[in-house]
């Protein structure tokens, strides 16, 4: 995945799809990647990435929702 950077990663599904949802709605490319175990599903991580461009603004977007502001 060239020109993209890792900007969360989690022991949870739903942890990386709540991230998604917070780039999404600051209307920011993002891509999750699930490294789980596909035979056990309890070991390994869901990775969300944003182009290298974009790792600034969703890092400021990732802060801001974790502060409880609005992300966007």
């Amino acid at each position: 995945m060239q020109g993209w950077v890792l900007v969360h990663s989690d022991s949870q599904t739903f942890g990386a799809a709540l991230c998604r949802s917070r780039l999404e709605a600051a209307a920011i490319r993002c891509v999750v990647l699930n490294k789980r175990d596909s035979s056990y599903g309890m070991f390994g991580p869901v990775e969300v990435y944003v182009p290298a461009e974009d790792l600034e603004k969703a890092r400021a977007c990732l802060d801001s929702a974790d502060d409880g502001d609005n992300p966007s």
